[in-house]
């Protein structure tokens, strides 16, 4: 057995049909979306070569991209502001050895486990102006009938959906912050608690410093999945009211399979695989900046 694993054809063969579905669904559709961008195709006729003109609507004609735009960035905005703090301050909470600590970290991260789709419905109901539980709760303690579009209203909608996709996602974070955490030697902690840090003191002085390229990891994972979101937009607004949570997938879509623009879509998809590529690079240059003693951390 051992050596039928060590034959290179073998192992070519177990790797083979993993190789073959990455081909499928990530390389051959890039290509083929990079080659459409070029195109102006409706899917019903013949595609037309239109050369870089899908871009150059995109960047003069298209408001509702630009406004996608700021939508995108508001949406990462929130996200980071949501789910680090409150990811990693539930961290540190859960790496004291307290009693019933894997019960806490078993329940905050259970939300991920969900579809999310079905978070989003879920919230959806939850902001319902007319039976959501946010309004009924309102009106109980303040004796009123209370009545509020919280996702109907263009200065609360994104916020009402980035708490829905934060509920979900704090969980996952917070499971790789804990990981960072419990891999950082008990002697530094034991030794600055003995030179007499206090519990604060240890978690921003100590363990932050440390957990430099874990929190990379989570910022990359952040930005790349609030670029290219898409489920929660589209179950609980739809890209609205008037384009107030129209992100850069949802515009993409939209233009795509409601506009039958597929190649302007794919040029909005190009776009945004270009940003989510150099926000992974700025990441890591930010990360990998010297410290102050001037060493590489």
């Amino acid at each position: 057995m051992e050596k039928m694993l060590r034959d290179k054809l073998v192992i070519a063969l177990f790797i083979l049909p993993a190789l073959l579905l990455f081909v499928v669904f990530i390389p051959v559709p890039l290509i083929s979306s990079l080659g459409l961008s070029f195109f102006k195709w409706n899917l019903l006729s013949p595609a037309r070569f239109t050369g870089l003109n899908n871009f150059i609507r995109i960047i003069t004609i298209d408001p509702v991209f630009i406004q996608s735009v700021g939508n995108t960035f508001q949406y990462l905005g929130f996200s980071i502001l949501m789910q680090i703090p409150l990811a990693y301050f539930l961290a540190i909470l859960l790496t004291r050895r307290d009693p019933g600590e894997k019960i806490f970290r078993n329940f905050i991260f259970m939300p991920v486990t969900f579809s999310g789709t079905a978070v989003a419905l879920m919230f959806y109901f939850v902001y319902h102006r007319d039976t959501g539980l946010i309004n009924n709760i309102i009106r109980f303690f303040s004796n009123t009938d209370f009545s509020f579009g919280w996702l109907s209203e263009n200065n609360t909608a994104m916020l009402a959906v980035c708490i829905a996709v934060a509920w979900q996602f704090v969980g996952y974070h917070m499971v790789i912050y804990i990981t960072g955490i419990t891999g950082i030697s008990e002697d530094i902690i034991d030794a600055a608690k003995i030179d007499g840090a206090s519990s604060l003191q240890v978690a921003w002085h100590v363990i932050t410093p440390l957990m430099k390229p874990v929190l990379n990891v989570s910022l990359v994972l952040i930005t790349t999945s609030s670029l290219k979101a898409f489920d929660a937009i589209y179950v609980m607004t739809q890209g609205g009211p008037m384009h107030a949570t129209e992100v850069m997938a949802s515009h993409m879509y939209n233009r795509a399979f409601i506009n039958l623009d597929y190649g302007y879509a794919c040029a909005i998809g190009l776009m945004l695989f270009v940003l989510c590529i150099l926000s992974t690079i700025l990441w890591s240059k930010i990360f990998s900046t010297k410290d102050d003693t001037g060493s590489v951390s």
